[in-house]
């Protein structure tokens, strides 16, 4: 009788204790199997070497933010920036297109050589602005170039004295003035209280090295590409990361939709022509030829006149400063 109860007493355990051993076997189980498939977060690099600011590179610009935008495991997004700006409208649009990001995660800026006019506009969308020591940031101002009018021909013909044109050196001027306090109004906006400067000063358009960008609360820190990779995981909350390159990734898509679209011969044919890459001096020297540095909002030869002027595409421009010297457009 005895032995009979003590099976009896075993058989009622194993009732009772097997399904809770059952149980936290499975949660076990799915805790390591979710631990060892889990991957872990990202972290998006968006390298901007050297760029002028144009349709074509915002758009590419804008192609990679909106990668990592959509990329869920993608927790956080640094953009190392070389721009010493570039047209007013892309640069605006990235600016746009960096603050949409920083709604859904944190963007964090690394500047490297410029951080200047239109790049400066585009890194005010991030969450935080490092620079190096030596970055030159600021330049926050317009300018734009006119030539004389073309000839008059008898098949272009205009409903309004501004139609072939774009106005006149004084109508241009006023659109400047309407452009530069836009400019400045981001500023104040996005910089708040952390600007130690005056509106008056930013509106001088000058440059300033990162250390001294820093101490007039135009950026947020000095430090390496490393130490903004760091911070963009604080804002993010991560710890363990991985990185990913975004620049790669976005290239690697648009080869497959070119390759489905025209064939592989198609792209090895266009990685054959490719031209060797243009240095900084290069670009730099080449649009100092094409706009010669006119002061803000002024005229060279003085009073601004009515006379009408011809007006190149893109207008106006959110760039710094050039070398007179640069060499001729080839």
């Amino acid at each position: 009788m005895e032995m009979l109860a003590s099976a009896a007493r075993l058989t009622y355990r194993w009732f009772i204790l097997g399904p809770i051993m059952i149980g936290l076997g499975i949660a076990l189980g799915l805790s390591l199997f979710f631990t060892v498939l889990r991957a872990d977060p990202k972290i998006g690099i968006i390298d901007v070497p050297f760029t002028v600011i144009t349709e074509n590179s915002a758009f590419f610009i804008s192609q990679m933010l909106d990668y990592a935008r959509e990329r869920e495991d993608i927790k956080a997004v640094v953009v190392l920036l070389n721009s010493p700006g570039g047209g007013v409208t892309p640069s605006e649009q990235l600016f746009l297109r960096t603050a949409n990001l920083r709604e859904e995660k944190p963007v964090v800026i690394s500047g490297g050589q410029f951080v200047a006019s239109g790049g400066y506009m585009m890194s005010m969308g991030a969450n935080l602005i490092y620079a190096k020591p030596s970055s030159i940031v600021g330049s926050i101002g317009v300018r734009t170039s006119f030539f004389p009018p073309p000839p008059p021909n008898e098949t272009d013909i205009g409903t309004g004295p501004a139609k072939l044109t774009g106005g006149t050196e004084r109508t241009l001027l006023g659109e400047i003035e309407l452009l530069k306090e836009a400019f400045l109004r981001t500023v104040i906006s996005q910089r708040g209280d952390r600007l130690k400067i005056s509106p008056e000063e930013i509106l001088q358009a000058l440059t300033y090295p990162g250390f001294q960008a820093k101490q007039l609360g135009l950026v947020d820190e000095i430090g390496s590409d490393i130490d903004a990779i760091r911070a963009a995981a604080r804002l993010a909350g991560i710890d363990n990361y991985e990185l990913v390159d975004v620049n790669a990734e976005v290239i690697k898509l648009q080869v497959e939709e070119f390759r489905r679209i025209f064939g592989t011969d198609a792209v090895m044919s266009v990685g054959d022509n490719a031209e060797p890459p243009v240095s900084a001096a290069e670009v730099l020297g080449r649009i100092g030829r094409l706009f010669p540095p006119t002061g803000d909002a002024q005229i060279a030869g003085g009073v601004p006149s009515d006379i009408p002027i011809s007006v190149s595409t893109p207008r106006y421009f959110y760039l710094y400063g050039v070398p007179t010297d640069a060499a001729p457009v080839e």
